[in-house]
């Protein structure tokens, strides 16, 4: 891990490098050699500049990043809709629009890649740094931007490209490119950074970016690639002359190829250095007896065997740590800040299996089809291993921290929904703190193994190998202590990877794009727009955190959300567009 809070002044000079125009296309600074010549100028400058690149590369998605007030999982439907002064909650109720409403910072996307690129250009200039760290280096910053334009290209579709830091001397005038020529652009990044980092790194900075992460980002790129979004003959809205900024213009199965040999890479690199998907307690098609410690192991455990790479942030003086405790709570239950509006949707809450495999059976809409509140805790104790490692229910401890005062019921300040309320939801999220205890602090997880496996398993699916789909969709699914999935009908076998998907993901920023990208035909009928559906309780006026105090509960669609189709892709700043050199995507 790099440490950030002993640099924090040296970070303010580097992200001052990396920073020093507000906007992407303003004429950057000419004034900064003397500060570039400080910052690397020895070995401990240089690590504080790239400890900031990493801070505001990665940062990407989360909340600090574009996002204020609020998580992706609000909008992809996981979560209800927040506060109404949330940006979450302004998003549902309009739609995203060109000044501001989006879950990414593009203009700031632009001011990292520029930072990022500084220290792959002067890192030669440390004289106390060997010339193998220093390719390390280059190959972390190249890592670093094909993480953004990855992230830009699942959004946005074709963006401008730019390969190095631009000087006053340079043309500003970059318009989009292509979505093939972005594609190309983020895969010949990560085969570049992949040929000059370590598989691992000494002890003392595990967590920077290893040739596996290169590889992970190359195949979550080529998923999206694959998908129908961007993988077809046409774009979903048409952009006239400029439809190859969003679409390639063909329906290619070779894709679907590309992105299994993708897959497979980082696999067989995982394989051979330390990296895999944790099951102590299964063999083959066998559910895993210890799914529930395995899962709260590989998502919440810093440095555990599964994630190739989490988000480190410990400098207690940046707005952004705020985001990743349980005092600030965004990703958790703690002290009752924001969170307790965020509960989990019944939408979502449906994909949940049972801890024997077979669907729950969950009160119908409306107060006539109330059930004693009995029901619920006794089903809540029925669902499968993940939803109890990631969820707390109403009136219920933590099982993820058992015993522990701290995630004890009668300790959260939550509240439930009644009478028409939304908000609290049918469960709240305690994800990323398995047996965290009293540390407030967690490591969001950026890829862990479970995805290439999904990948896969999607891909073969789409391939045509049903076989080959069941194999890796089974392990995932084993892992998470279920029976082994049969199905080899392509649609239904689509339907129930696209379910595994949701369950094994929930709330680490992967299902919005997911929808989306799939085209799923009920995106608007509840998935993201239409009707969102809460638990709503009855009870006796007391402490609804003791589970005698709750009387009834039953479903309730409690808002309905917006959708257009123009949602499938986010808008570009309209004061980039209003430069005239950016086209719009389409909608906006």
């Amino acid at each position: 891990m790099i440490v950030m809070k002993r640099y924090f002044l040296l970070i303010l000079i580097a992200a001052a490098l990396g920073s020093c125009e507000k906007h992407f296309l303003q004429v950057p600074s000419t004034t900064g050699t003397t500060t570039i010549q400080t910052v690397f100028s020895t070995t401990v400058n240089a690590n504080a500049a790239i400890a900031a690149a990493y801070s505001n590369g990665l940062v990407q998605g989360l909340p600090y990043s574009g996002l204020d007030h609020g998580t992706i999982a609000a909008l992809s439907g996981e979560f209800s809709w927040g506060y109404n002064w949330h940006m979450t909650y302004k998003i549902i109720n309009t739609g995203l629009n060109a000044n501001g409403q989006s879950d990414d910072d593009f203009n700031g996307t632009y001011s990292y890649i520029r930072q990022a690129y500084l220290i792959y250009e002067n890192i030669g200039r440390v004289k106390d740094m060997d010339a193998a760290t220093k390719a390390n280096v280059q190959g972390e910053m190249l890592a670093l931007v094909a993480y953004r334009y990855m992230g830009m290209f699942i959004r946005y579709g074709g963006v401008p490209i730019v390969s190095k830091s631009l000087s006053s001397s340079d043309s500003l005038l970059i318009p989009r490119a292509s979505l093939q020529a972005t594609e190309d652009t983020i895969t010949s990044l990560c085969d570049r950074a992949a040929s000059l980092l370590p598989d691992t790194w000494p002890p003392q900075y595990a967590g920077r970016i290893t040739k596996g992460v290169a590889y992970a980002i190359k195949a979550r790129t080529l998923m999206y690639a694959a998908r129908p979004l961007f993988n077809s003959t046409s774009p979903v809205l048409n952009l006239g002359s400029n439809n190859k900024l969003i679409c390639f213009g063909s329906a290619d199965q070779s894709r679907w190829q590309d992105a299994i040999d993708a897959s497979n890479t980082v696999i067989t690199w995982a394989s051979s250095h330390g990296y895999q998907l944790i099951n102590t307690g299964g063999g083959t098609n066998t559910p895993d007896a210890n799914a529930f410690a395995d899962y709260g192991t590989a998502t919440s455990t810093p440095g555990n065997i599964e994630t190739i790479l989490a988000y480190k942030n410990d400098n207690p003086s940046s707005g952004i740590t705020k985001y990743f405790t349980m005092s600030k709570v965004y990703y958790t239950v703690g002290d009752g800040y924001d969170m307790d509006n965020y509960g989990m949707e019944t939408n979502f809450l449906e994909n949940y299996y049972k801890a024997d495999g077979t669907n729950q059976v969950w009160p119908g809409v409306g107060v006539s089809n109330a059930l004693p509140a009995t029901d619920y805790f006794t089903k809540m104790n029925e669902m499968e291993p993940r939803f109890k490692a990631d969820n707390m229910w109403h009136a219920g401890d933590a099982l993820n921290n058992p015993g522990d005062q701290g995630w004890n019921a009668a300790n959260c300040d939550r509240g439930v929904n009644q009478a028409g309320s939304a908000g609290h939801g049918d469960a709240n999220s305690v994800k990323f703190h398995y047996l965290s205890g009293s540390r407030i602090w967690f490591e969001f997880p950026l890829f862990r193994m479970a995805e290439f496996y999904l990948n896969l398993a999607e891909a073969y699916n789409e391939m045509g190998n049903s076989a080959q789909a069941l194999v890796n969709l089974n392990l995932v699914h084993n892992r998470a202590g279920l029976p082994s999935i049969t199905e080899t009908d392509q649609t239904i076998l689509r339907g129930i990877i696209q379910r595994e998907w949701a369950i094994e993901y929930y709330n680490e920023n992967q299902r919005l794009f997911l929808v989306k990208h799939w085209k799923l035909p009920d995106i608007a009928g509840g998935l993201i727009g239409g009707p969102r559906r809460e638990f709503q309780f009855t009870t006796n006026g007391q402490n609804v955190e003791v589970p005698a105090n709750l009387l009834t509960y039953y479903d309730q669609v409690v808002f309905n959300a917006y959708w257009s189709p123009k949602m499938y892709l986010e808008p570009i700043p309209q004061s980039e567009i209003n430069k005239r050199i950016l086209v719009q995507n389409p909608g906006y």
